[in-house]
């Protein structure tokens, strides 16, 4: 399978939104468990350092099936247990509702420049808004409720439980853009998982967005039981 590669400055840009989203991790840890930082930042480095290596060894590209969807799940498990842990429950509780809202609007960039590398060829047309995917409105929606968050828990519900939907298909849609057997046949097959940086798109953005969803719900809840208890 051929890979065409995308250009120097949409490449810039994913690795501007990358940055956006680690700091938006490390920056919300500081202020939420701020004694939790170091360790937050030694893991992720040595987490992602680990996924870079074993995608550079190219036994991805050599064994698709088991490996792409054991891979894949893999890195959401981690955001999952992530979610889970004391620290994502310090990130529920300390962060505001606004805060974590807001942060699933990295979701609009991300489709943009989607739709970029899919007119350069890159990846299929299945994962942009011409295709089948429609996680930009998950993002547009973020960046507008969060701004009613603080006063109105529904709007935080609404643009949860919309992102939680969008993300869901487009993780579906990856599954079938890909170069599995049981796959669409779209041209091109969606590749990124074998090559780096764009395989990063799995666990820091698919990952972070679920993480993000989970950490919000985990808020809310919170939030409802201590308002009703008081």
């Amino acid at each position: 399978m051929v890979f065409t590669t995308a250009s120097p400055a949409s490449l810039f840009a994913f690795a501007a939104l990358l940055i956006l989203i680690l700091a938006a991790l490390f920056f919300g840890t500081h202020f939420a468990a701020p004694k939790q930082t170091s360790k937050t930042i030694v893991l992720v480095t040595i987490w992602l350092g680990i996924s870079t290596f074993v995608v550079e060894s190219g036994i991805l590209r050599s064994h698709p099936m088991p490996l792409v969807p054991l891979f894949f799940l893999l890195m959401n498990a981690a955001a999952v247990v992530f979610s889970f842990s004391p620290l994502g429950r310090n990130l529920a509780i300390g962060l505001p509702l606004q805060a974590l809202v807001g942060f699933q609007g990295f979701r609009l960039f991300l489709e943009l420049i989607l739709h970029s590398w899919a007119e350069q060829g890159t990846i299929p047309t299945t994962m942009t808004w011409n295709g089948q995917n429609f996680d930009i409105v998950s993002g547009i929606a973020a960046l507008v409720l969060a701004t009613f968050a603080a006063r109105w828990k529904v709007a935080a519900w609404v643009a949860n439980l919309l992102g939680i939907v969008l993300l869901l298909n487009v993780i579906r849609v990856v599954v079938l853009s890909s170069p599995l057997p049981f796959a669409w046949k779209v041209d091109p097959p969606l590749q990124l998982i074998f090559y780096f940086p764009y395989f990063l798109i799995v666990p820091v953005c698919i990952g972070g967005a679920l993480a993000g969803h989970i950490l919000l719900t985990r808020a809310l809840l919170l939030k409802q039981n201590t308002s009703a208890s008081g």
